[in-house]
């Protein structure tokens, strides 16, 4: 796992987490919005990186390094943390450990379903044929993904052409096997989910009802991580308001 760092280190400390098939890149425009008044951290998780060889093995494992990297940087309290998508997993993950402050969560079409173990073959199944239709057809492969995830297009394709078949059975259990954690009132409140009303993963909302004093925000007309990738500037305004 590699980490990125830009913006004001003398200013709160912020942890964007990044969805599967991305790496920290995939936040660049957002980053242009906080690193005047935020030290952003930025990871790649294990499995994305195109320049290593790594394997993701499991939620739990990539929450350690995260935490570990904090700890080794002396950084003791995030004024925020961003998770998407398969970030938004580990991100609550961390959260859950509360072995650092962190005083607001925002998890972004968090997919935070329970499957079986025959719909997780299916979804690694699935997975792994979207990286052989990239490897057989790039540019069309390109040209799908950039209308699903504005301007991610070439960045998915290429960590899709990278990742393993270990990797891949790793993310389709670590999507589809989340178990929510029991939070005390007070630490409820400090978790923002997000959804937008075109996307699959706002069926999982059922079950963050149970979250009675967590905030959960729908976003008309947008699907998977749309609202981020359309509107950069309103987005990190919407993070610094609701932290406030």
């Amino acid at each position: 796992m590699k980490f990125k760092t830009v913006g004001n280190p003398n200013g709160p400390k912020i942890l964007l987490i990044h969805p599967m098939f991305a790496t920290s890149e995939c936040f660049v425009n957002l980053v242009e919005y906080l690193k005047e008044d935020y030290f952003v951290i930025t990871p790649t998780l294990d499995g994305h990186d195109i320049n290593e060889n790594s394997i993701f093995l499991s939620v739990e494992d990539e929450g350690n390094k995260v935490l570990a990297y904090l700890k080794d940087n002396s950084i003791k309290e995030l004024d925020f943390m961003l998770g998407t998508s398969l970030g938004a997993i580990i991100a609550f993950e961390i959260y859950k450990r509360n072995e650092i402050r962190i005083n607001k969560v925002y998890l972004d079409g968090g997919p935070f379903f329970k499957f079986g173990a025959l719909l997780q073959k299916v979804a690694a199944k699935k997975f792994c044929n979207i990286c052989s239709e990239v490897r057989q057809n790039p540019q069309k492969a390109i040209n799908k993904i950039e209308r699903l995830f504005k301007g991610l297009g070439n960045e998915m394709c290429e960590v899709a052409c990278h990742i393993t078949e270990e990797s891949i059975k790793n993310l389709a259990h670590a999507c589809y096997s989340f178990t929510l954690p029991n939070l005390k009132p007070v630490e409820q409140k400090s978790v923002v989910f997000l959804y937008g009303t075109k996307e699959p993963a706002r069926f999982c909302i059922f079950r963050l009802r149970k979250y009675k004093y967590s905030r959960i925000i729908k976003k008309n007309g947008f699907s998977h991580c749309g609202y981020l990738l359309s509107y950069p500037k309103e987005y990190a305004e919407m993070l610094k308001e609701n932290t406030q």
